[in-house]
């Protein structure tokens, strides 16, 4: 039989469908401390792991787009959509690789001794990694500086937008490791800084941070970027000078050593009202509520024991948050990387609920009391104010004679 001639044409040839992939060449500015297996060392087989990578993502994406849901399961829903969970996959695919381990150093080679005159500056964050006495011993722990790798995320186009804008935010708030809140494993972009830091003019950084999140009229029921408050000091040529001063500014916060003609003075002692007054009295009440500041700072908070001395000097209680124990400060200090090469220390005061209850222990007594703000505290009397963290904004614009930035 003849055979039959086909008449259709060969489909044409079309490129297939690829992801859209985002690759950084990223840099550690500061120490690197913990991430690994084991509490407060780096891992020397994985100093940078993907997905301690992919959960500090997860963190901004939240803080970035967050304000937009209206409760925790709405944003849960959309995050799972995202960045997948244990039942679903995701549409983000993170890759590390290591281009340089970096030096590897112990906690003493890095922390600057205190002072009389200077007080402990960077060294005031790096505290949960020196040396351990007593009932559980621990030796100082290891660091790891100058570590260089390269990050690739693919993702679909249709969430490019958020993943680019959660990814700018870690570099400028986040890090790896951990104690990122306080400086440690901060990070540059060193192969296209103009697009991935903000830039050193204000007025174009003002832009490229309100680009950052999406506008709300509400303050949500978690940490959120949105209503943020940043202000930037001084660029200066190396990270190590941008930390420094930060541990300054700090120690003079958790002193209250703010708002007098005195200035930070490492020898005098705390102006917070906190201890001397409402703990001491507390101690001999009853009461179900307690007025406290530096809570809000932070939880928790050990008050360290001496054995000689007034009977409050002897009170060392230790507070925490009443339900997980721990409270992660809404504070952010760390030397920022700007496009320009230069660093410039940070602060900025994320938009997150008040603390509502505390725990005060001694030994293995324990109280659960309401916290309200004090209302006649004396450091928040002379900086104007009526919340510590609206103190510490003003404090940092006194320092470096400048206004916040605030976030839509």
């Amino acid at each position: 039989m003849p055979r039959r001639t086909c008449s259709l044409s060969p489909p044409e040839w079309q490129q297939p469908e690829t992801e859209p992939t985002i690759t950084l060449h990223l840099r550690t500015i500061t120490p690197l401390f913990g991430g690994g297996y084991e509490p407060r060392e780096v891992d020397s087989h994985c100093i940078i792991r993907s997905a301690a990578i992919r959960g500090h993502l997860r963190f901004w994406w939240r803080a970035t787009a967050g304000a937009q849901y209206k409760s925790a399961e709405e944003l849960f829903a959309a995050e799972e959509a995202l960045w997948g969970s244990a039942e679903k996959p995701g549409k983000v695919a993170i890759e590390v690789a290591l281009v340089s381990e970096g030096s590897r150093r112990l906690y003493s080679e890095i922390a600057p001794k205190a002072t009389p005159q200077d007080g402990p500056r960077e060294g005031v964050f790096l505290f949960p990694f020196q040396a351990q006495r007593g009932d559980n011993p621990l030796p100082e722990a290891h660091a790891r500086e100058n570590v260089e790798f390269s990050l690739t995320i693919r993702c679909s186009s249709g969430c490019l937008t958020e993943v680019e804008r959660c990814v700018r935010a870690w570099l400028a708030f986040g890090g790896v490791g951990s104690r990122t809140r306080r400086g440690c494993g901060a990070l540059c972009e060193t192969s296209d800084p103009a697009h991935w830091l903000p830039p050193v003019d204000r007025a174009q950084r003002h832009s490229w941070l309100r680009a950052l999140t999406d506008a709300s009229s509400e303050s949500a029921a978690y940490t959120v970027l949105g209503k943020a408050r940043v202000v930037f000091g001084q660029p200066v040529v190396k990270a190590g000078e941008a930390w420094r001063t930060l541990g300054r500014f700090w120690c003079a916060v958790r002193k209250g050593h703010m708002g007098d003609a005195e200035g930070y003075v490492p020898m005098n002692g705390g102006h917070w009202g906190d201890y001397r007054e409402a703990l001491a009295r507390f101690e001999r009440s009853q009461d179900q509520e307690i007025a406290l500041a530096k809570p809000f700072l932070g939880l928790p908070i050990v008050y360290q024991k001496f054995d000689r001395g007034p009977a409050p000097a002897r009170y060392a209680p230790t507070l925490e948050a009443d339900e997980t124990g721990r409270m992660a400060s809404p504070v952010i200090l760390k030397p920022i990387a700007l496009a320009n090469g230069q660093f410039a220390p940070l602060i900025a005061v994320l938009s997150a609920p008040d603390p509502v209850r505390i725990n005060v222990k001694v030994g293995h007594n324990a109280r659960v009391v309401d916290l309200r703000l004090p209302r006649a505290d004396r450091v928040l009397r002379r900086m104007g104010v009526a919340h510590p963290l609206d103190a510490v904004v003003k404090f940092a614009e006194q320092e470096w004679r400048t206004r916040a930035e605030a976030l839509p």
